[in-house]
């Protein structure tokens, strides 16, 4: 897309064309169509450069003299083009309710929903101006504006430290008309959308409209106007970075006490968890798995005809294979509503991992689901945290079919927050290194169920809107039962989350941490790769051990939970026996699921019976293995206590040691640890 000339020249005054226009160098060019384009440089001598302009064919190859100010640094135009798209995302939220997770903010009960300090509650007007009583001087201004004396407030700018430069942010042509009136007759030119101008005269007119004389001559526009049947703000002005930082600190919106515990702290209070087991006080009815299921069920029952982006969490599947099911209930009936997978949390996979398998994987198991008519191509493997895959899910914004609504549905924690801000430009709200003031997105935290409330963004460059679902509270998840501590433990925060292989025969048990176990209790000699946040702390044992390595290295040596005061009451745990066939050595025949935690894959030959342990309600399962062929490169040879192994013949500390094991171990299998 082309976009139109704003100014003459944003280049720097110490760039000279003659320093960036270099053989081979891009470079932005001023067409004669009077628009900037990207362009490449052939060749340079003379004073000339001769440029191919990139997308279009050899013959419009020009010539292009240094001097005349038509070349400037390559660059600007993508950063133009980032800025109007971080512009057309504009939240749309009903007046009094929070920001961050949708709810109507209050300043009475402190331990409930939404509550704000009431010196930060800014109220509502009490009433429109019409419905109070008229003072003498009113009463002047309006006999005035009756007899015709003032139709309208009109005034001119006075200098240059008035606001001169304004731009077009809606994705419409805005006619430019004779007169400062909406129906005028119109002079057959337009504005497009991103084109900056200047005014000399601002009229504010009685039909509530802004109109701007250009400074040019050339007619009037304004700055409101109808589409497609929603008043949308035209134009705005153009201001510098340091106004605009101060205007986003001026105008920043205030967030409930709950909000910004999770922004600044990534905590808050046990009673406002949604769905947390382990409080002693009795939680709000609004924060129960079954409030967030009917709020859900309320807000797509009458959607007849939208899209629908399903995240799914690919490294907890768990949670989202039930949320799967439960939209393929909901829209149930409804061919005009399409759904579209987006696989979040790629980027804690192997990175060799092969792109069009993870797609047919989700694609299966979501047929299973129940969604009969998803093919491959409707998944759409992305990492929020990295970025990749994401522009393909923001090219289904900009297409010209697409539907005027798009519902970001999910389980709790797959990241549907953290892909807005993706697709917005905008930077997360919680903690870590990115400053205050540059925080405009959605509060994004480990903690499930952040969004309490749907919050609706418009694209204008789309013409269409984003809703955030609150996340579906999924019953028999690890999540349950844990501490905010103990989250940030079993939550993989790095690129790649642990990948470990051992040794297992009848007689010996996996635990992983102090939160659950897996016993191989009858089968010949198989191989158990674990899938799992790298603070879990992994240990081998026999069985008959377990029970007292648990209760004494709790807290200690056996992380979560980081308190081990906290390992009774997670007790009792129960037990889930499978029996697999195994495949071979170098495939995995199934998945031993842990909700909220992570997997471990089953490799080998012949029959096995394993038994995994977990806390009472968590609904642990088996599943077609995600990831079959890891086993033969992260297996290690287990030597000693407590997690040795040997690289080359040597003796080195395992992923408890620190980051000169994890080193060796990079180093020797090539990256695939």
């Amino acid at each position: 897309m082309d976009l139109l000339l704003c100014r003459q020249d944003q280049s720097q005054p110490d760039d000279k064309p003659e320093d960036f226009c270099k053989k081979g160098k891009r470079v932005e060019v001023l067409a004669p169509s009077k628009r900037w384009r990207e362009a490449q440089v052939i060749k340079v001598g003379g004073g000339i450069a001769r440029v191919h302009y990139m997308g279009y064919d050899s013959m419009f190859d020009e010539d292009v003299p240094l001097d005349q100010g038509r070349l400037r640094s390559f660059g600007q135009l993508r950063a133009q083009r980032l800025k109007d798209r971080q512009e057309g995302f504009v939240l749309q939220l009903e007046a009094g309710c929070c920001p961050g997770c949708g709810v109507r903010l209050q300043c009475t009960d402190k331990m409930a929903l939404g509550y704000i300090p009431p010196d930060k509650m800014v109220h509502e007007e009490e009433a429109d101006d019409e419905s109070k009583p008229l003072n003498a001087e009113d009463e002047v201004a309006l006999l005035m504006k009756e007899d015709g004396a003032m139709e309208r407030n009109s005034f001119e700018l006075p200098g240059k430290s008035a606001q001169r430069d304004f731009k077009v942010v809606a994705n419409v042509f805005l006619d430019i008309r004779k007169e400062p009136d909406v129906n005028a007759e119109r002079t057959g030119e337009s504005l497009a959308f991103g084109e900056q101008f200047q005014v000399s005269e601002i009229v504010r007119s009685a039909d509530s409209r802004t109109y701007f004389r250009l400074s040019d001559g050339r007619g009037w526009v304004f700055d409101r106007g109808c589409v497609r049947g929603a008043m949308t703000q035209l134009v705005a002005p153009v201001t510098d970075g340091l106004s605009a930082k101060k205007l986003a600190r001026e105008s920043r919106q205030s967030v409930c006490m709950r909000c910004w515990g999770l922004w600044q702290y990534n905590d808050c209070d046990d009673i406002l968890r949604p769905a947390y087991g382990g409080s002693q006080v009795q939680a709000s009815d609004e924060l129960t798995s079954e409030a967030f299921e009917k709020l859900l069920s309320k807000t797509l029952e009458p959607v007849t005809e939208a899209s629908i982006f399903a995240v799914v969490d690919v490294f907890d599947f768990g949670p989202s294979f039930t949320l799967l099911e439960y939209v393929a209930r909901e829209l149930e009936g409804k061919p005009k509503v399409r759904v579209r997978i987006i696989a979040n949390k790629i980027d804690l996979l192997p990175p060799d991992t092969s792109r069009p398998r993870l797609r047919g994987w989700v694609a299966r198991e979501a047929h299973r689901a129940g969604h009969s008519k998803i093919k491959i191509m409707d998944v759409y493997p992305i990492s929020c945290h990295t970025g990749e895959g994401v522009k393909a899910v923001s090219e289904i914004l900009e297409q010209n079919n697409a539907p005027g609504e798009h519902y970001v549905v999910g389980a709790a924690n797959a990241g549907k927050s953290s892909l807005l801000n993706r697709l917005a430009l905008r930077k997360r709200r919680g903690v870590g290194r990115v400053a205050a003031e540059d925080q405009r997105g959605f509060v994004v935290s480990v903690l499930p169920g952040t969004t309490l409330r749907p919050i609706t963004m418009k694209f204008q460059l789309g013409n269409t809107k984003l809703v955030d679902m609150p996340g579906l509270l999924v019953p028999g998840s690890m999540a349950e039962r844990l501490t905010l501590e103990d989250l940030k433990v079993i939550t993989p925060q790095k690129k790649e989350a642990l990948r470990l292989t051992f040794h297992m025969d009848e007689g010996r048990t996996l635990l992983l941490g102090a939160l659950a176990r897996i016993d191989f209790v009858k089968g010949r000699p198989f191989q158990l790769t674990v899938f799992i946040s790298e603070r879990v702390k992994i240990h081998r044992t026999r069985i008959e051990k377990a029970a007292r390595i648990c209760k004494e290295w709790a807290g200690e040596r056996l992380i979560p939970p980081v308190d081990p005061r906290r390992y009774d009451s997670l007790l009792p745990w129960e037990s889930h026996q499978f029996s697999f066939t195994g495949t071979g050595w170098d495939e995995a025949c199934a998945d031993v699921v842990f909700p909220g935690l992570g997997w471990v894959s089953i490799t080998g030959c012949g029959d096995c019976v394993v038994e995994a342990h977990a806390p009472a309600g968590v609904q642990v399962t088996a599943r077609e293995p995600l990831m079959p062929h890891e086993a033969r490169w992260t297996g290690v040879k287990y030597r000693g206590f407590p997690g040795w192994y040997k690289i080359n013949g040597r003796s080195t500390r395992g992923f408890d040691a620190g980051k000169a094991g994890r080193a060796r171990a990079r180093k020797y299998i090539k990256g695939r640890f």
